[in-house]
Parts: C-alpha cells; sequence; structure tokens
C-alpha cells in the first residue's frame, strides 16, 4: 500500500487536533467561566468595598487634618467627636485610631485594636500625634461572603455541572474518539481487538470496523492483485501503489508514491502514444486503454496494456485518476506462437490432397479445405457459408448412411469410417471413403467433429483395370494359345478345301454346259468364300514383321466384313458398305490393316447390343487429297465426351467387365500411327464415328511385263510331292488333264527317293508346300524343289510349287 500499513496518516493527525483542540477548548472555557464567576462574584464586590475603605479613610483624613488646621491644635474632645460622627460612613473592615510617633495610644483618644496594622498615617498638628487607619480585608471578604451568600450557591449551581459535563464529555466523546482512531490506524495483520466504548458508539464502532475490513481486503486485492495498481492526483503526485507496480519499476511502493507521472516517461519508448491515459481522465472524464512498450529496468522489452479511468468526487469532479496495467507479452507471444501454428495448420491442411472437415458440436461446418471445395467447383468461403444442406446435397446416402453415423459419432465419442457416393456438379459419381472422428474439449466433452475424406474412385478404378489387365493378359495368353491352335486349324482345313476347290475345278470343266453346271458353280464359291476365312484365320494367327506393300482398301473391308459377317447376323446388326469403287492403293500391311478393320466392326456391333430398334454400321471409304479415309459409323449408344479422350488408353474400356479388354483401340492405334495415319473419334448426333486416315501410295510406273512364254509342250511326265493324298491326286488329275503323265508321291521323303524309274526324264516336278509335313519333315525351302528332282529316280529338269499359305 501507499503508506506501508497506515493508509491515511494526514486524516490521523487532523482528526486527532481536531480534537485536542476541541477538549483544550472546553478546559479553557470552563477555567474561564469559574474565574469569571468568581471575580465577578468574590473580587469584583470586594475590590469595590476596598476602593470605598480607601476613599473613606482619605475623607476622614482631610476633615481631621481640617479641624486641626483650624483650631491650630489638636483638642482631644473635638477631634474623638468628629470620629466619631464620621465612623458611620466608614464601610466594613475600616478604623481609625490615634497616637504618637512611637505609636503609643493618645489618652482621651481612640486608637487601634492591638496588633492591627497600620493601612496609612498621617501627622495632625505639630505635637507628633498621627491620625492611623487600618483595612481589616478578612472583615471586608466575610462582608462580601455575607452579601453574595445568595449569589455563591447559584454559580456553584451553574459551575460544577459544567464541570461534570465536561468530565463526562471527556469520558464518552473524547476518549473513545480518540480509541476509536488509534483502532482505525491499526494494520489489519495486527489482529487488535475492538476497543471498549460507550454504546452511544457502538454503530460507530461497527461501522469502523466494516470499513476496517473493506480496507484489508482493498489492501489484500492490492498487494497481491496480478496486475499494476495505482492513483495520482490531477495535478500531483501518485497517492497510492501496488507492490506489483513497484516491481516493475524495481522500486518499493514506499519509493513510488510522491512520484509525479513524468517520473517514468523514460520507460516508455513512445510517449505520444500515452498522452490519451492522462488527458482524456481528467478533461474528458473518460477511460482510455492503451497498449504499449515498456523499457523494464532490468533488462528487455515488455508489452503493457495500461488504463487510466477517473476517480469522481462528491462535486463531480475528477480527485484521482486511478491506473492499472496489465503484462501482455506471454499472452502476445503465446498469440503469435498460436497464429504461427494455426497458420501452420491450415496450411497443411489447405494444402492436404484429401478433402477434410470439422464441424462443431451442432453440427456446423467451421473449416473446409481447398480439396473439399475443389469437389464442389466452389471457394471454400462459399461453400462455408452455403451450409451442411448444400453440401450433404451432393451426398445420395446423406439422409440414410451418413447423418445416422455421425450421431453416433457425437453420441459414443468413438470414430467410423464408411464407404458413400458422391454426386459431383458435371454428374460423375464418385466412390469416397468418409472417416468421421470426435475431438474432445479439456473437460473431456466434444467439441468438435473431424471428418477426413479420400476419393476411391480412381484407386478402385486403377484396381479394376488392374484385375482387367490381369484379365486381359490371361485372356490374350489364351488367345495366343487359341492363335496357334487357329493356325493349324486354318492349315488343317486349307488342304482339304484345296482338294475341294481343285475337284470343283475339274468338275466344273467336266460339267460345263449340263444342268449341274450350276451347282459346282455354288460349291466353288463356297469353297472359295471357306478358303478366303481360313486365310484370314491365318492372317490373325500369324506372329510375324509387319510387309508393308500395295493394299486395296475396299478389299480390306470387304474381308473384314466377311469375317464378321455372322457376328453381325447375330446381332440383327445391318452392315452397310459404302465403298468408294476407284479408290488409290495405299502402302500397309493388309494382315494388321485388316486387324484394325475387324477390331472397329467388332467394337461397333458391341455397342449397338443395348440399342432397341434398327441396329447399323455403315463402313465408308473416300479419297480425301493425298488421303484415303475410313469412317465406321453406328447409331448406338455413342460415348460420354469426358471418356473419348481415354478410349486410346490401354486396357480402358466402357464396355462391362468381362465384355472388352480394353487393348483394342489402343492397338489399332498404333498400327495406324506406323502406317503414318491417324484415328480419331468424331462427333455425331447418332451414335459413334471413328475415322482412320492414311497416306495414299506414291504413283509407280507400271512394270514391263514380259510376253508370255510359248505354251509349254504339254507332252512330258510330272512327279507330285505333297503330304496329303487328296491335295497330291487333285494336283495330279489337273495335270494329266493337259496332257502330261503326272505321277503321286506322298511326303517329302517318298518325293527324293521313292518311284519307279521311266523311260526318259520327267519335264516337272509338283510340290504342294505346307508349314509341317505330315511324315513330320521339315519345312520345305524355295530351293529344296532341286534337291528333291535330283535325288529322284525319275530326274526332271524343271520344278514347279503351289502353296496353301
Amino acid at each position: 500500500m501507499a503508506d506501508g500499513g497506515n493508509p491515511s496518516p494526514g486524516f490521523t493527525r487532523e482528526a486527532r487536533r481536531r480534537l485536542n483542540a476541541i477538549r483544550a477548548g472546553a478546559y479553557a472555557l470552563a477555567c474561564i467561566f469559574l474565574l469569571t464567576m468568581s471575580v465577578q462574584v468574590i473580587w469584583v464586590p470586594r475590590d469595590h468595598m476596598v476602593d470605598d475603605a480607601e476613599r473613606s479613610v482619605r475623607s476622614t483624613e482631610i476633615a481631621v487634618s481640617a479641624l486641626v488646621d483650624a483650631t491650630g491644635r489638636v483638642d482631644p474632645p473635638q477631634v474623638e467627636a468628629m470620629l466619631a460622627a464620621l465612623s458611620a460612613e466608614w464601610p466594613t473592615g475600616v478604623s481609625f485610631g490615634i497616637a504618637d510617633r512611637d505609636g503609643r495610644p493618645v489618652p482621651g483618644l481612640r486608637s487601634l485594636a492591638p496588633g492591627t496594622t497600620a493601612f496609612r498615617r498621617i501627622a495632625i498638628g505639630g505635637d507628633g500625634i498621627e491620625l492611623r487607619a487600618a483595612i481589616d480585608g478578612d472583615a471586608i471578604g466575610r462582608a462580601v461572603l455575607r452579601a453574595n451568600f445568595v449569589a455563591i450557591p447559584s454559580i456553584l449551581a451553574l459551575g460544577v455541572p459544567a464541570l461534570l459535563g465536561f468530565l463526562y464529555q471527556r469520558r464518552t466523546i473524547s476518549q473513545p474518539a480518540f480509541a476509536l482512531l488509534d483502532y482505525s490506524q491499526t494494520r489489519g495483520d495486527t489482529h487488535d481487538s475492538p476497543p471498549d466504548v460507550p454504546p452511544i458508539w457502538a454503530p460507530v464502532l461497527e461501522r469502523l470496523t466494516q470499513l476496517k475490513n473493506s480496507q484489508m481486503q482493498f489492501e489484500a486485492f492490492l498487494d497481491h492483485a496480478p496486475i499494476g495498481m495505482s492513483a495520482f492526483k490531477p495535478d500531483g503526485p501518485y497517492v497510492l501503489a501496488n507492490r506489483f507496480a513497484a516491481e516493475y519499476y524495481d522500486s518499493s511502493v514506499e519509493e513510488l508514491v510522491g512520484k509525479v507521472p513524468a517520473d517514468f516517461i523514460p520507460y516508455f519508448p513512445d510517449i505520444e502514444k500515452l498522452r490519451p491515459l492522462f488527458v482524456d481522465p481528467i478533461e474528458h472524464g473518460t477511460t482510455v486503454t492503451v497498449e504499449t512498450e515498456f523499457l523494464a529496468p532490468s533488462g528487455g522489452v515488455r508489452n503493457l496494456a495500461i488504463t487510466t479511468f477517473p476517480v469522481f468526487d462528491s462535486e463531480g469532479g475528477v480527485s484521482l485518476v486511478g491506473t492499472y496495467f496489465v503484462d501482455m507479452t506471454q499472452q502476445r507471444r503465446t498469440e503469435t506462437d498460436l497464429e504461427q501454428s494455426r497458420a501452420l495448420f491450415e496450411a497443411f491442411i489447405q494444402n492436404a490432397p484429401n478433402p477434410m472437415a470439422l464441424m462443431d458440436a451442432k453440427g456446423q461446418y467451421v473449416m473446409l479445405n481447398n480439396a473439399v471445395a475443389h469437389y464442389y467447383d466452389m471457394t471454400s468461403d462459399a461453400l462455408l457459408a452455403a451450409g451442411p444442406k448444400f453440401i450433404h446435397s451432393r451426398f445420395p446416402e446423406a439422409q440414410t448412411v451418413i447423418a445416422p453415423m455421425l450421431g453416433r459419432v457425437m453420441s459414443t465419442l468413438e470414430g467410423e469410417q464408411i464407404d458413400t457416393p458422391f454426386k459431383s456438379p458435371t454428374g460423375e459419381i464418385r466412390d469416397m471413403a468418409f472417416a468421421f472422428f470426435p475431438i474432445l474439449d479439456s473437460n473431456g466433452k466434444l467439441a468438435f467433429v473431424g471428418n477426413i475424406s479420400h476419393d476411391m474412385t480412381d484407386e478402385r478404378r486403377a484396381q479394376s483395370e488392374l484385375a482387367q489387365s490381369k484379365d486381359s493378359l490371361h485372356q490374350a495368353e489364351k488367345l495366343a494359345a487359341l492363335g496357334s491352335m487357329l493356325a493349324g486349324v486354318s492349315h488343317e482345313l486349307n488342304n482339304p478345301l484345296a482338294a475341294v476347290i481343285g475337284q470343283a475345278a475339274l468338275l466344273a470343266e467336266d460339267l460345263e454346259g449340263t444342268t449341274h453346271a450350276d451347282r459346282i458353280a455354288k460349291i466353288r464359291r463356297a469353297a472359295d468364300r471357306c478358303a478366303r476365312i481360313v486365310q484370314s484365320f491365318l492372317a490373325m494367327a500369324r506372329q510375324k514383321a509387319p510387309e508393308y506393300r500395295s493394299v486395296d482398301l475396299n478389299d480390306q473391308v470387304r474381308a473384314a466384313a466377311e469375317l464378321t459377317e455372322y457376328q453381325m447376323r447375330a446381332a440383327n446388326v445391318t452392315l452397310d458398305l459404302r465403298l468408294e469403287p476407284r479408290l488409290p492403293a495405299i502402302e500397309a500391311d493388309p494382315d494388321q490393316l485388316h486387324q484394325v478393320i475387324v477390331n472397329l466392326l467388332t467394337n461397333a456391333r458391341q455397342a449397338l447390343e443395348s440399342r432397341a430398334g434398327l441396329r447399323r454400321v455403315t463402313v465408308t471409304t473416300a479419297r480425301a487429297r493425298d488421303l484415303v479415309t475410313l469412317t465406321v459409323a453406328d447409331n448406338g449408344p455413342g460415348i460420354e465426351p469426358a471418356l473419348r479422350q481415354r478410349i486410346f488408353d490401354p486396357f480402358f474400356t466402357t464396355k462391362d467387365v468381362g465384355a472388352g479388354t480394353g487393348i483394342g483401340l489402343s492397338y489399332s492405334l498404333g498400327i495406324v500411327e506406323a502406317h503414318g495415319g491417324t484415328i480419331a473419334i468424331e462427333d455425331s448426333p447418332d451414335g459413334t464415328v471413328f475415322v482412320v486416315r492414311l497416306p495414299v501410295k506414291e504413283s509407280e510406273p507400271m512394270a514391263a511385263h514380259p510376253e508370255a512364254e510359248a505354251k509349254a509342250d504339254a507332252r512330258g511326265r510330272a512327279l507330285v510331292v505333297d503330304d496329303e493324298a487328296d491335295v497330291a491326286e487333285t494336283l495330279a488329275d489337273m495335270l494329266q488333264r493337259a496332257g502330261m503323265d503326272a505321277r503321286v508321291a506322298i511326303g517329302g521323303h517318298a518325293g527324293r527317293s521313292d518311284g519307279r524309274p521311266q523311260d526318259g526324264h520327267h519335264r516337272r516336278q509338283w510340290q504342294h508346300r505346307r508349314r509341317r509335313h505330315s511324315d513330320g519333315g521339315r519345312h520345305v525351302r524355295p530351293d529344296q524343289h532341286q534337291q528333291c528332282a535330283g535325288r529322284s529316280r525319275w530326274p526332271c529338269d524343271r520344278a514347279g510349287k503351289c502353296t496353301g499359305r
């Protein structure tokens, strides 16, 4: 406190001074009253009687002196008669006597009583006789008392009660007042008991005890307050300060009290900022708070929030300016750290790839990161303003799944996870994995509910595509095995078909012009068609490097159409071919080009399976400058614009699981680009349109065909070597019909060693090539016909071949 335990020394000294002055004045008045009464009653009448006595003495002396001077001598009888006459006028206590110079009585004259002291002496006559006068004070006093017998009791009746009143006032007022003053000045920690005062002081003592308790409480709060507190006069020094404020200035309370605000200016670097603290409370009567820096005497800079306020007196004027300050240093550091932590947290949250959200205990969103806003194509602030109803509207299962789970998390305070669909603004359905978890406060109660989501769409799509790719690879392995088997089957079918075609040709010659010629023609056309289909199978099954040559695109379209005709017909799909008749040739691998067209036709047919009504696939070929175009259009459901850029990705497919591998278009794109062309999907109001563009083969001069050699002599012998008896016999029949003597050798070994020698040489040897001989022989290379001819028992000068490849 300001006075170190004596909160109001000025009040104590002033009160004591006033009470002492009152008490001294009361005693003085009592003494003056008594003295005045005494003087008035006793001393004043006695003085008057003494004065009368003196005047009587002088008049008597004058009269006796005049008598003696008139006669010229002292005549005792005359003198005695005069004294007797004058004695009636003498006041009480006055007596006269005549004596000689030695004081002896004169005969015949009165004399003073023995032992009486003369008050005055005067010589009369010339005989040494003296007139002596005496005044008896005791007699005068007794006379005064007798004269004031009534006045004295009146004075006592007034004076004694007054004196008793002063004594009572001292006991009941002065002493209790001083005791209460002493009690009020004791410190609270001395625990002095209240003084014993008269009952009239009980309310004052009770009020004083309350005030003292309040003062003790105020002192306790003031001394232990964790803020600096002080008060100063508007035009003067500090009159109050607590210990906390003193410690900040590295001082004591006693040292602070008495200083003026200007003494503390060096501790504050920004003085102008502090000016309102000392001006506004005094001039405007308002409270002001300013936060400023404080240069601590011990070193370092503190942040203080200083508040000043006016303290008004009973007349409404500002008697004091109160002030307190709070150290905001740690709070500002904490706020800075909190802001940094919050900024770091928000940076991590806002830049997190996963959607994150925070809800309060009432289910209102208080934070959304950018990943969440991205799914709504909005900003985070706009999405927060839209509210939970709008946010949940994108979840089809919001009411049936998400809301119940959120309620369970809030009630059980346990996290839960769930997968639920989300509908994006573009209409795309995303597969979201949700995790809700509670965030508790320091009391263990629910404060927030956190939500972290993960978009599983791409991941599960990748997993599905990976599974499909595995299935596709497995399917590719099966297709490879099927291709090998298909190649073998095609070869096995190719040889019997060769025999059928050959025999049909021979029959056609034999039955030409007969009623059976038309049937033989149908058989041959069917056989030719079967041969072309087998050739297509062989082309698809071969694994060989591309062989680019001049190719007619229309022929490839027709071959692909024949290959897919059955599937088209089974699916009720009409295949419409619109082929440019004079289409220039292109440089291409026919097998690869055939595969591209088959893939496009197959995709078109599969796209039409979900369509009701008319199903149509239109294939168009045309020339555009230096390009030829192949257009495959269907009237199916089409492909969504968002998926068009992915349809050429490997293993991507829009078909149902198991209906496609997702490699057909990717494979076709690679083939077309390897041929220098392009393949693209174009917009169409109905269905899907694929356009393939390929460069036209540069024109070359026609090669001069050599003139046909002179028809060989049909006469001669021929050896036909083949591992298929039907094929060999058919060839032999054709040669014999040409006029040659044809023999048959089954297998390569038989062609080299078997047979009977004949006269002369064989003119030709015919060999039918296969991939493998049925008798286990190796592949027959083109030069092996000479070896066969050289080693045969029927040597020949010419050799020929026909192939079923």
